[in-house]
């Protein structure tokens, strides 16, 4: 595949890795047959295991051809299927006689055909033809959204209805956080795609993954706002303190800072706050906690569909994953795993629950996939966090090796998968979602 390494084409960074297109080699390659409840023979197609999902694709395909793959929630660019000829409806075609299997929300989706998994869709290198680059350029492992200028896939994402707001105060609205002091968690990436990033013989620490929506509470700097005496007194040479420390909480997107009376807020009260509010005293100052809330919103609605654990409606549990300390020039330092759990452990605050840990080569992720942890044979893990009775499985696994900025992969099950692509189906909103917004 490798061509001038001089001339190589640079590939332009994808929005978000998990959900572009990657180059890929067949490995391997699984017949489909009638081997448990549910499932039928498949003659004209086989499975080929991908990146930790599985394509179905047609019995010509042969270990060693090289394609690019899409993963399940992957949404496709309409001139991509279009010049392919993916279009369920032939209207939408190129080539208006030759009909394809996506609709026309473009979803690459999980599920089941004919009973057996089939979360991922691998098309040939020639499908790339209509972006007018050298295909013979691109290597297994490259990634990408667009190329030769085009758009190729994206993440998809429900539709929602907006409400325009009509701002009430026409002044600039004082802001104390800056995001250095409160910063995001960086997403995590998928260990399928990443695991070559770990070396053999690193230790990793296997996390129980919860189905929730991210939070972030910090004791961390914020701006004071000057009263008109502290103006004064600063123009006259006076030293003004022009920050403090204060208690700031936000959601995997947006800060929502409840103790700024200068802040306009479009909702009477938030789920990230509410969490925050209850631990807040055990924070020291310049630090910052990134964790999980599972089960329900106070009003009793689920934060996740079907993903209640084992609360009541009405309750909802924190379990933390991270802890930081930000200096106050910004700068993030992390605190080891153990550290966390001490740190937790200490405040009678709960963390994820470690499920393992070791070297990376006796690790195997696939073990790992559409489990119930509390449930499991032998005693299963006491410590994960019980599933309610109509969870599928639990989401998976985080892979965590430590640093100063810990390197976090997930590995998510099929079966959980598969509910996802059902819940988009039916146009169920993920309050992850919710949370990149004031709502």
């Amino acid at each position: 595949m490798k061509s001038n390494e001089g001339n190589k084409m640079k590939l332009q960074e994808p929005k978000n890795s998990n959900y572009a297109a990657t180059v890929v080699r067949i490995e391997r390659l699984i017949p489909l047959t009638a081997d448990g409840p549910g499932k039928m023979d498949c003659d004209n197609v086989v499975g080929a295991p991908l990146l930790g999902y599985q394509a179905v694709v047609s019995k010509d395909t042969q270990v060693g051809d090289v394609g690019i793959v899409f993963t399940a929630e992957t949404q496709l660019s309409d001139e991509y299927i279009r010049e392919n000829n993916l279009y369920r409806h032939p209207e939408s075609n190129k080539d208006t006689k030759k009909s394809g299997y996506l609709e026309d929300n473009r979803r690459v989706k999980a599920v089941k055909f004919r009973g057996h998994r089939s979360d991922a869709l691998f098309m040939p290198l020639s499908s790339l033809a209509f972006t007018k680059i050298r295909l013979d350029e691109l290597e297994v492992g490259d990634t990408f959204d667009v190329l030769g200028g085009k758009e190729i896939c994206q993440k998809y994402e429900i539709k929602r209805k907006t409400v325009a707001r009509v701002e009430k105060n026409k002044h600039k609205e004082f802001k104390r956080v800056e995001e250095k002091f409160l910063p995001e968690h960086y997403d995590s990436e998928n260990y399928f795609r990443n695991r070559d990033a770990i070396a053999p013989g690193r230790e990793i620490i296997v996390t129980q993954k919860l189905h929730g929506t991210s939070v972030r509470i910090a004791n961390t700097i914020v701006k004071r706002k000057l009263t008109l005496r502290d103006k004064i007194a600063k123009a006259m040479g006076a030293h003004i303190a022009e920050t403090e420390f204060d208690y700031v909480y936000g959601s995997r997107r947006v800060i929502k800072d409840v103790n700024n009376p200068d802040h306009q807020h479009f909702y009477d009260s938030d789920i990230w706050t509410d969490a925050g509010q209850k631990i807040h005293d055990s924070i020291p100052e310049n630090f910052i906690l990134y964790g999980e809330l599972i089960g329900y919103t106070p009003n009793g609605a689920l934060i996740q569909d079907r993903y209640a654990y084992d609360l009541d409606p009405g309750q909802n549990d924190l379990y933390i994953y991270r802890v930081a300390m930000v200096s106050n020039q910004g700068m993030l330092v992390d605190l080891a795993w153990d550290l966390v759990k001490e740190f937790c452990r200490d405040r009678g605050i709960k963390h994820v629950p470690e499920l393992w840990r070791g070297q990376h080569m006796n690790f195997k992720a696939e073990d790992w996939l559409n489990k119930n942890f509390h449930k499991e044979l032998h005693g299963g893990y006491p410590q994960a966090v019980p599933l309610a009775d109509d969870s599928p499985c639990d989401e998976g696994v985080c892979v965590r090796v430590d640093g100063i900025a810990p390197y976090i992969l997930k590995a998510k099950s099929p079966d959980f998968l598969q509910m996802e692509s059902e819940n988009l189906d039916k146009g169920v909103i993920d309050t992850e979602e919710l949370g990149k917004e004031e709502v």
